[in-house]
């Protein structure tokens, strides 16, 4: 015996709303999350920038502070 399959359209248009709607749902957190990736990647970045800065400018100051005391002898 044969089954019978009845279509809705109420439930056929739910079900496509439904489905669009994690579709969308899914891109938008995958391009989310890749957002977040590539943000957190570009701080660590200018985190290591800043921090060999900093060793420059603590350089800089020591010969700064070189320079002055062979000016006073």
């Amino acid at each position: 015996m044969k089954k019978t399959k009845y279509f809705d359209k109420r439930i056929y248009e739910k079900d496509k709303k439904i489905k669009i709607f994690f579709v969308i749902l899914i891109t938008f957190l995958i391009g989310m999350y890749a957002g977040l990736a590539i943000n957190y990647l570009e701080l660590q970045e200018k985190d290591a920038k800043i921090r060999s800065l900093y060793v420059e400018i603590d350089s800089l100051k020591e010969t700064v502070y070189q320079y002055q005391l062979e000016r006073k002898e």
